[in-house]
């Protein structure tokens, strides 16, 4: 029996820095993680409204319209695992909003990292601050 792959979620900064450089710090890191995802040796999962932020992010960049309409079919070929939301993590994202002052989008993240039990990686200080999961920041 082959032992088990680390089990990443990862927030929409750290997909975002996969398309865009400009102006991020630990790219090369975020790229490793995706790399390591590709090759089968870790898991990389992610809320099922991820790409709609990565999305969002990088409209407002300075990309440029082409490159950002190859996004969607890079981002799908990217294969993270997507969860669904459902209400237990509705209410687990919503627990931690309220406790750190989080929105909902972005609590859902480490709402994530909380049910599956694993570290949440993610580029955004504030996201940074829960303690109910470890947090690897790349910032």
């Amino acid at each position: 029996m082959s032992p088990a792959r680390p089990l990443y979620v990862i927030d929409s900064s750290v997909a975002y820095k996969w398309f865009n450089d400009e102006n991020e710090s630990h790219v090369s890191t975020a790229l490793e993680l995706l790399q390591g995802h590709r090759d089968g040796t870790l898991l990389l999962t992610a809320p099922a409204h991820m790409p709609t932020e990565v999305l969002n992010g990088l409209r407002y960049s300075r990309l440029g319209d082409e490159y950002l309409r190859r996004v969607p079919g890079q981002l799908a070929g990217a294969e993270v695992a997507l969860v669904p939301l459902d209400g237990a993590l509705l209410a687990q994202a919503l627990e931690l909003a309220l406790a750190y002052d989080l929105t909902i989008h972005d609590a859902l993240f480490p709402a994530l990292a909380v049910q599956l039990d694993c570290d949440l990686v993610t580029a955004d200080r504030a996201m940074a601050r829960v303690t109910e999961c470890p947090v690897r920041l790349l910032a």
